[in-house]
């Protein structure tokens, strides 16, 4: 009986094992099919040189560059398209960048294609090279998508 009950347990445990393996792989795999769609900030002065700890907001969340002037990767949540709701494959995204000693920096309609990260560059001025209050760049839509609305 105690044979019995040793082999019952065995198996169980077993079976308890290859249960959790394979919860953990189709947790994977559904992870793997739903890419996320992300942006990833470089913040460099006029010269190019990286600039460390600007702040960087995208879609209501922000983040800081770190010493080579890079956001870490930011999952765009629940982007909008601002030009067309129709269209899916790709949105766009307002992008904010300050830092103490530097004119603030926005670029709108950020272009983001779904499941892909986007890596965009932002040159920010030096508030002692610059009399304006903030700097703002605006981003066109996909060629393909402004052919798309021309008349033939």
């Amino acid at each position: 009986m105690k044979a019995t009950l040793k082999s019952v347990a065995a198996a169980l445990t077993v079976l308890a094992l290859v249960l959790s393996v394979l919860t953990v792989l189709d947790r994977s795999a559904i992870s793997a099919s739903a890419k996320s769609t992300n942006i990833r900030v470089s913040v460099v002065d006029l010269d190019n040189n990286p600039v460390h700890n600007a702040q960087v907001t995208v879609c209501g969340q922000t983040f800081y560059t770190d010493n080579k002037g890079v956001s870490p990767v930011i999952e765009l949540i629940a982007l909008t398209n601002s030009y067309d709701e129709t269209v899916t494959e790709w949105g766009t995204a307002t992008v904010a960048v300050t830092k103490e000693g530097f004119v603030p920096a926005i670029v709108f309609n950020c272009v983001c294609y779904s499941a892909q990260t986007r890596k965009l560059t932002v040159k920010i001025y030096r508030a002692d090279e610059s009399e304006l209050s903030y700097v703002s760049y605006v981003e066109s839509p996909p060629d393909g998508y402004i052919q798309s609305i021309l008349p033939n």
